[in-house]
């Protein structure tokens, strides 16, 4: 009998303020997770990754894969902007390869966080999914058949440049500056002259719970916003279900709230037909390490 051998994969989020790391297995179980803050610098950042491979060192690695703000290309350049500007002047898959002579995948952090659904998460079961990301401003990906769905450009998923009406100033605005959490903390900052670094979005919505009328505004416009959106994706695309994800996917009335804002728009737009089924992602915190190391097994033709 011959026996497979076992994949341990070195899956890296590297975030503005953080970097996560942790083992995964091609089962997709993750394990020795840990974090360090993100260096301002390059050559720091590649004294923090070597230190973290001295960490898994005995565990045999079968190879690196990376969860990236910005826009990797297949070239192993990061397109884009991100808090972390360094990642965008350097060709990190490259780098990183020659220093550990492994192969290294690198994919945008809103797709490992869809891959982690499609790998072990809500949209296992299904063909096709859209997934959101819900913080400062709005991630997304599209999923076609247990795969990304990039487009012509690879900008596919990137639902937070969607243009939608903007009642504030009689314009227009994206979706990321409409029904984000930052979206939230932005309109309350306004209304209450105040800074937005006064404010989180668990604030808000603690003050709304208290009568605060500036605080449950904000959050209703939030809601009929992202409503919005949910339906433009969902005749779009036509998606089994569209997943949430992001801190404010674990308030326990989100669901709630969200179905209750897409009922009152489908009576409102007698055309809409289909209302979006929504779910929130099952992957948490480490989803960002998940779906990068299914990245890494797709690409490399680990999957089986």
């Amino acid at each position: 009998m011959v026996l497979a051998m076992m994949t341990n994969i070195l899956a890296i989020d590297i975030g503005g303020t953080q970097i996560k790391y942790g083992l995964v297995d091609q089962t997709g179980l993750i394990s020795a997770m840990n974090k360090t803050a993100t260096p301002l610098d390059f050559k720091d950042f590649i004294a923090c990754i070597k230190d973290v491979f001295r960490q898994f060192r005995a565990a045999s690695l079968t190879g690196i894969a990376i969860s990236s703000p910005g826009l990797p290309q297949p070239d192993g350049t990061i397109g884009g902007e991100s808090a972390v500007p360094y990642l965008h002047q350097h060709n990190i898959k490259q780098v990183i390869e020659t220093i550990f002579h492994l192969p290294v995948v690198i994919e945008n952090d809103a797709n490992c966080a869809a891959l982690a659904e499609v790998w072990t998460g809500k949209a296992k079961d299904v063909a096709h999914a859209a997934v959101l990301i819900l913080g400062t401003g709005i991630g997304g990906a599209l999923i076609q058949n247990k795969q990304l769905f990039k487009g012509a450009n690879q900008h596919a998923g990137d639902f937070g440049y969607m243009v939608l009406p903007n009642t504030e100033n009689n314009g227009i605005s994206v979706f990321s500056r409409l029904a984000s959490t930052g979206s939230i903390i932005r309109r309350v900052a306004k209304q209450k002259q105040m800074s937005i670094h006064d404010w989180t979005g668990e604030d808000v919505f603690i003050q709304a719970e208290q009568g605060d009328l500036v605080c449950q505004e904000a959050i209703h416009h939030f809601y009929t916003m992202l409503s919005l959106g949910l339906f433009n994706i969902q005749y779009v695309y036509n998606p089994e279900v569209i997943l949430i994800g992001g801190g404010i996917s674990t308030r326990s009335t989100l669901l709630e709230e969200l179905h209750t804002h897409l009922n009152k728009l489908q009576q409102e737009v007698e055309e809409t037909l289909t209302l979006p089924k929504v779910a929130i992602c099952h992957h948490k915190n480490h989803a960002n390490l998940i779906g990068a190391a299914y990245c890494y097994l797709q690409n490399e033709g680990e999957l089986h």
